[in-house]
């Protein structure tokens, strides 16, 4: 999660604006970007963040992600 997370934040989105989509909390978004250990996200959380990771970083979504990650 922590590769799609911080692709997702150099799509642009600010930790809040992610989580607000996905939806979690912006601690959750923080700690998932930073790996924090303990910090697994819920597979409906996971699936969402996947989807959006998808649709802004995938090769038909625009490819706004930062690709030297």
């Amino acid at each position: 999660m922590k590769k799609i997370t911080e692709e997702l934040l150099a799509s642009g989105l600010t930790q809040q604006a992610l989580a607000d989509k996905v939806p979690c909390s912006q601690a959750a978004i923080n700690a998932f970007s930073r790996g924090k250990r303990g910090q697994r996200p819920t597979l409906t959380i996971g699936l969402r963040l996947m989807q959006l990771h998808s649709e802004l970083c995938g090769k038909s979504g625009g490819n706004m992600c930062a690709s030297d990650s």
